[in-house]
């Protein structure tokens, strides 16, 4: 008898538990829903790591996947447009509609939209994804306060502390927020790299989607210490570029992978997107462009200043710099990416050298003027802001 009952709490314990795991694997696919597309062992992995070890099952993982698809199922169904006639099986005339419409309104119910042909239905769509996708830039009065620019991370090969500090720099400073802009060569993009065809990539069996899945846990993390209304930016760099170059060629585009906007899900994460990076720029505040650069001269600073003759702060170089004439300023804002990566083996001891980590800060005033602070990283990863070290 009491192996009986030690066979039944036994068993009750086991479902507890799973049952435990299943709302943990739920609650991590809802804040993280990219990871729906994964299979189980990489989702075990992640949840292993930040578990302390634990094991989670591959039934718990496949029927939270389940439920959880489910859930975004019924979401999408609760929120989908009103009924549309497909086919008029009697003259549908704008009088009779409208005359419904304001019947079924009356009554408290939704009215019903005319029928549409296929030829204004795709334009249609197709001016809505337009209209979505329009480059938003705010108000200068709505600009001012803090902006942070960065860029040259060159996920996955990034600098992880630097990254850490900048998050929890975020968060001290989130009320006071209103820009966050990313200048390009956030993806490396190394399994698309023209050098390295024909061999393995710098981390053999790196693929695309590997860079996709880790700038996405990346940006979510970004996204989660930013505030919900500030201003979002992410231009290409010529890395983002290498996926333009591939599908430039005829038989490539035959089979089009998934480009940088689409992977990182950009424009559903609220960011304002350029892909063309060395024409696209954006205006901060009055008459600050910042883009992701375009001159490699040793004095890149005085280059760029000279030919455009507007302040401004861009990446591109790896390097630190700074140029000033009177009231304009050319800031080399530095790079986010781990020089000690294989991915940069290519370089040599003396230009690694000239490099350094670092980005930038913006605060834009009430008259719509920027006032620059280049952050210089130290090698192990940490910086200084605000009287703090992070």
């Amino acid at each position: 008898m009491a192996f009986f009952y030690y066979i039944c709490s036994h068993t009750v314990l086991i479902k507890i538990f799973y049952m435990q795991d299943l709302e943990v694997i739920k609650d991590f696919l809802r804040s993280k829903k990219s990871y729906l597309r994964e299979g189980n062992p990489k989702i075990q992995m992640f949840l292993s790591r930040k578990y302390n070890g634990h094991q989670f099952s591959s039934n718990a993982i496949n029927r939270a996947k389940k439920e959880v698809k489910k859930e975004y199922k019924n979401l999408m169904k609760e929120q989908s447009l009103p009924l549309e006639i497909k086919e008029a099986k009697i003259n549908v005339t704008p009088e009779l509609l409208e005359k419904f419409n304001e019947l079924a309104k009356q009554m408290g119910m939704k009215g019903i939209q005319a029928p549409v042909a296929e030829e204004d239905k795709i334009t249609s769509i197709l001016q809505r994804k337009k209209a979505l996708r329009g480059f938003h830039v705010p108000e200068i009065k709505d600009q001012v306060g803090m902006h942070i620019m960065l860029g040259c991370n060159h996920v996955p090969f990034h600098n992880k502390q630097l990254h850490r500090g900048i998050i929890e720099m975020i968060k001290d400073h989130k009320h006071n927020i209103k820009g966050f802009h990313l200048l390009g060569d956030f993806l490396d993009l190394n399994p698309l790299s023209s050098h390295d065809k024909g061999k393995f990539t710098a981390v053999p069996g790196l693929t695309l989607n590997d860079e996709y899945q880790i700038g996405s846990d990346l940006l979510y993390d970004f996204d989660n210490a930013l505030p919900k209304d500030v201003w979002k930016t992410y231009m290409y760099g010529n890395h983002e570029d290498r996926y333009n170059r591939w599908m430039s060629v005829m038989d490539n585009a035959k089979t089009p992978l998934i480009s940088p906007e689409e992977g990182l899900r950009l424009w559903e994460r609220g960011y304002n997107v350029k892909t063309s990076w060395s024409q696209d720029f954006v205006t901060l505040g009055r008459d600050f462009d910042i883009f992701h650069g375009i001159y490699f001269s040793i004095h890149n600073g005085k280059a760029h200043l000279d030919k455009l003759r507007r302040s401004c702060a861009y990446v591109h170089t790896h390097r630190s710099q700074m140029y000033r004439e009177g009231q304009m300023a050319a800031y080399n804002l530095g790079a986010c990416a781990d020089f000690t990566s294989k991915a940069f083996n290519y370089a040599t001891r003396p230009m690694k050298a000239s490099w350094a980590n670092g980005f930038g800060i913006n605060m834009i005033d009430e008259n719509g003027v920027s006032h620059v602070t280049q952050i210089h990283v130290t090698p192990d990863g940490h910086f200084y802001f605000g009287g703090k070290k992070y």
